[in-house]
């Protein structure tokens, strides 16, 4: 049976009741997973402004998540979902993506972005199944869900399987036929085309992975977004001449179809690096992943985390100017102070 009439036999029907299991085995059939190899905001829409001066953040793990720079599938499932219900403070998985996504309508596109510039180490597909397989139990569409970065063939070689039919979740780049850039916005003086996958989305999911930056410090949810658009080379420079990134990356995340349409940030940071990203080779585990909505809280917790690894190597690190700055802009909170990180474990 080829994997569309997977798709269409098991998913189709929109039973939220969906086995889990069935479904991460049979979305390898598609292609997203083994075949191919927390908030300045409350889920309420009437959160008070005192409530939403604390961001939450919710880091969960796994000690056997990654081994030898492998991922054990049911772990990452399981840390996903613990991440997940814990940030929504939901029971079940389907309540909880369905809480991340309020309001929801069923026809709504729910958009994936993940990063695969690093064939090294891009947002692993199995972590992307985890998310897919909530969405659906929340009612989302699989033909609604579209995973996507700036290339097919980027994405293909990290292991996720291009899909631009009408039937099951769909995957693929901004470069695919009939999409590409349209939306044109300037960023302190730069003129930049949005991806028309982003313009088009109802719904925005961001899954970064933890990476260091030889230009902006670290590329975690924000410079994520750096392949959201069609000439990210004119955003790496900075107006004090400083290759810094700033004040571009905060620029582009201010902008309505990245702010007001992202529902969730889940980084991927089972594997990250320390040193000569963004290209560099995986050089650490954590075996966990790092959720939030706040872009600043997230960005600046995984500072924090490259940080550390930095500073037992014995190599220091300089405060990423586009946190600041997005800081400033309002867009989240860089203060420990205002914000509540909730360590969980996942049990299998």
């Amino acid at each position: 049976m080829g994997f569309k009439e997977v798709i269409n036999k098991r998913y189709n029907t929109m039973d939220k009741k969906i086995d889990r299991r069935e479904f991460i085995k049979d979305a390898s059939l598609l292609g997203l997973g083994l075949a191919l190899g927390p908030t300045l905001i409350n889920m309420s829409a009437n959160n008070s402004t005192a409530e939403q001066s604390i961001s939450k953040l919710v880091i969960s793990n796994h000690e056997d998540a990654v081994k030898d720079m492998k991922l054990n599938s049911e772990a990452v499932n399981k840390i996903v979902d613990k991440a997940v219900t814990q940030f929504a403070g939901q029971d079940n998985v389907s309540d909880a993506w369905a809480s991340v996504l309020n309001p929801f309508s069923p026809n709504d596109v729910v958009a994936i972005k993940v990063n695969c510039i690093n064939a090294s180490l891009p947002t692993h597909p199995e972590v992307v199944d985890a998310i897919v397989a909530g969405l659906i139990l929340a009612g989302v569409k699989p033909n609604n869900i579209i995973i996507w970065d700036r290339k097919n063939n980027e994405l293909a070689r990290c292991r996720y399987k291009i899909n631009t039919s009408k039937t099951g979740v769909r995957c693929f780049g901004t470069d695919e036929n009939g999409w590409g850039y349209d939306k044109q916005v300037n960023l302190a003086g730069k003129d930049v085309r949005l991806s028309k996958i982003l313009t088009s989305c109802g719904h925005l999911i961001n899954v970064p992975v933890l990476k260091d930056h030889s230009t902006a410090g670290v590329t975690l949810s924000m410079k994520n977004h750096y392949g959201s658009v069609d000439n990210p080379s004119s955003l790496h420079g900075s107006i004090l001449r400083i290759m810094s990134c700033d004040p571009y990356i905060a620029e582009l995340n201010n902008v309505p179809d990245i702010k007001d349409k992202t529902r969730f940030i889940l980084v991927d940071s089972l594997i990250g690096t320390y040193k000569g990203g963004p290209n560099g080779r995986p050089q650490f585990v954590t075996n966990s992943v790092l959720v939030g909505k706040d872009p600043v809280a997230v960005d600046h917790r995984g500072w924090e985390m490259i940080k550390s690894e930095r500073q037992q190597k014995g190599i220091g690190m300089s405060y990423p100017a586009h946190i600041k700055t997005a800081a400033k802009m309002e867009l989240g909170t860089n203060d420990p102070a205002n914000m509540r990180i909730e360590v969980v474990e996942a049990k299998i």
